[in-house]
This record gives C-alpha cells, sequence and structure tokens, in this order.
C-alpha cells in the first residue's frame, strides 16, 4: 500500500490542508492519506488549548467524504508530546509498508530540530509541499550532514536505503489556521476557509470565541 500521513495540530482544519492532500495522493498515486492531529506539538504552542477530541472531531467532519483520507487518534491518545518518529515506526508497524510523511516546505527547513532526526529519513519517504513565503534550501543548507546519504534524483533525492525526499508544488491557497482563529474571536466569518461541517462545527461547540 502506498500511503501517506499528513500530521499537525489541525486548529482547525481547513481546506489550504485538505486541498494539499489530495493533490499529494493524485500526484503519487497514494491509495490512503492518513490525518493525525498532534496531541502536545513539541515545537509551538498550542493556541487555545484545543482539546484534542475536537481537533479530531474537526477533521473526521473535514474528511468524511473523501474515500481515501482517513482519520488517526494515535497522537491524541498516546497523551504525550508528539514526535513524528513514534508516529511513523507505528504506521510502519500497522501497514507494512514505508510511509509517506507529508510536510510544508516551511515545518521541512526545520527538520533537524526534530526529535530522532538522523533516524527519520531511514523510515519514511518525505513529501515537501510548497508553500507561500517559505523558501526551498537547497538539501545541504537544510540538513547538513545528514544529506550526504541522498543522491539527486528527478522530483528530489533518494538514500540508498531507498527513501526519497520529493518536491511538490500544490496549489497556493494562502490560508492559516491563525487567520482562522483571529476571525473566529472577532465573530466574523470562516466561510471559504473551512468545509460547511467544520464552520458549523466549531460556530456550535464555540470554539475559538
Amino acid at each position: 500500500m502506498k500511503l501517506g500521513i499528513f500530521g499537525g495540530t489541525f486548529n482547525p482544519i481547513h481546506l489550504g490542508h485538505l486541498r494539499s492532500a489530495q493533490e499529494v495522493s493524485e500526484r503519487l498515486g497514494l491509495e490512503r492519506v492518513i490525518f493525525v492531529p498532534s496531541f502536545i506539538p513539541p515545537h509551538k504552542e498550542l493556541a487555545h488549548g484545543v482539546p484534542g477530541k475536537q481537533r479530531l472531531e474537526a477533521v473526521r467532519l473535514a474528511i468524511r467524504d473523501n474515500p481515501i483520507f482517513e482519520l488517526s487518534a494515535f497522537e491524541v491518545e498516546a497523551g504525550v508530546t508528539s514526535y513524528s518518529i513514534r508516529t511513523i515506526e507505528h504506521m510502519r508497524r500497522e501497514h507494512q509498508t514505508t510511509p509517506y510523511f507529508i510536510l510544508g516546505q516551511d515545518a521541512f527547513n526545520e527538520i533537524t530540530s526534530w526529535y530522532e532526526a538522523p533516524r527519520l529519513f531511514s523510515l519514511a519517504h518525505f513529501v515537501i509541499m510548497t508553500r507561500p513565503g517559505a523558501p526551498r534550501k537547497p538539501l545541504e543548507a537544510v540538513l547538513g550532514d545528514l544529506s550526504e546519504p541522498f543522491a539527486p534524483t528527478d522530483r528530489g533525492f533518494r538514500n540508498a536505503g531507498g527513501c526519497e525526499i520529493m518536491y511538490l508544488e500544490v496549489t497556493a491557497l494562502d490560508i492559516s489556521s491563525s487567520l482562522i482563529r483571529s476571525l473566529c474571536r472577532e465573530g466574523r466569518s470562516i466561510r471559504y476557509l473551512v468545509p460547511p461541517a467544520v464552520e458549523d462545527y466549531i460556530a456550535r461547540e464555540g470554539i475559538y470565541r
């Protein structure tokens, strides 16, 4: 199975997340994309402290009509700081495959600060999506010595173990979760930034007010 992992706080999930995941799945022929909301992100404070179960429900509502999208509560149910390497190892064991880990260029530019970063590139393929305002840097500028095992390919780089780092240009929907939270605080509409079911859920639960 060609399996994608798409992690993040999803605070809240929005159309930029969904469109990017759709485009990546089509370009790479992924059979499934698993959305994994984090419990406690290691690199930033979780704005508004929105409980994991609410963020899980918003993702469930957002993806329910897409047959290849799936929700995982793995990180939320773990109840500890969410490290991507643990999620990748879990998905490898559960699905017996090398997953495609999907992330934005901005996050990839900081990847050497991630927990157990040197091991990541032997466990998964990394799919780097373009992001407005996030420059694509030379691989050695991002990874330093960790870039040495990688050789160029037509869509990025591959190491001796067959794991790839690939770059995909996706539709530049300049939507951010922080913008949506701000609009909610101000009592303004978030229509057309999130799926209607997510908009209704946020309003019903009074999230971000």
